[in-house]
């Protein structure tokens, strides 16, 4: 299914999951692509620092990279904020597979907690809930409760994983955050896009993480500071195309 860790560009490694043919991350880096893609667009220590608390939907647990990172992060620059996550994944490796990548996140005990919610699906301390869910994201998303500041949308691409992109499945999502909570991913596609728009999402130019494109950030309802502004040529064309109702996508 997958062939041996592949160093990125930062020194971390990744994997190349044959089956679907693509990486698990970018091979710029996927501690980068960690921190700059999905933790810092989506000011998860910022909502930590302000409100104490903080509750992170992971679309993707893939190699436990972003979901690990995001827990050293929050626990440094807002010690004792209480963190939630709720992680979804497709096809979750074994732990073998997986064991490598946990062991070179920042801290051992980020290790061990995620070799423990690989086995049991939770776990669960003072300050830290973590639950892993297993199957498809578009039926996982009906069971998932309560609502959400920050989305890491990482699933595999929308033409290997078309579900986690439908704008019905990017619809719940919306649904399920707090007024004001932001969504990235790194996907800059034209029809992601609009679906976005379309399932009431405000969106904003994401990132740009090494090689790759600029990504995409969204929020559910206004946001201080505004998202970073596609360009006004792009945005007035998207807009078009929602008014005249073109390529809809359920």
């Amino acid at each position: 299914m997958v062939q041996p860790g592949i160093l990125t560009g930062d020194g971390s490694a990744t994997l190349f999951h044959r089956e679907v043919g693509e990486h698990y991350h970018s091979l710029s880096g996927a501690h980068l692509e960690a921190r700059y893609r999905f933790i810092e667009p989506c000011r998860v220590t910022r909502t930590a620092l302000v409100q104490g608390q903080v509750r992170i939907l992971d679309i993707g647990f893939g190699l436990g990279t972003n979901l690990g990172w995001a827990i050293h992060d929050i626990q440094r620059k807002a010690p004792g904020a209480a963190i939630e996550i709720v992680s979804l994944e497709r096809d979750l490796l074994d732990e073998e597979q997986l064991k490598p990548f946990f062991r070179a996140l920042p801290e051992a005990r980020l290790s061990v907690m995620l070799h423990h919610l690989v086995d049991q699906r939770r776990w669960v301390e003072p300050g830290l809930r973590l639950t892993l869910m297993v199957g498809e994201a578009e039926q996982l998303i009906d069971t998932v409760e309560g609502r959400f500041d920050a989305v890491f949308l990482d699933p595999f691409s929308p033409k290997r994983n078309p579900g986690p992109w439908r704008a019905g499945f990017l619809r719940a999502i919306r649904n399920r955050m707090v007024e004001g909570g932001i969504l990235s991913t790194y996907s800059s596609a034209r029809r992601i896009r609009l679906s976005l728009l379309r399932s009431g999402w405000q969106i904003g130019l994401g990132p740009a993480v090494g090689m790759k494109s600029s990504g995409t950030v969204a929020s559910a309802g206004l946001v201080q500071p505004p998202l970073p502004p596609l360009d006004e040529k792009l945005q007035r064309k998207l807009e078009r195309q929602i008014s005249s109702g073109q390529e809809e996508d359920q």
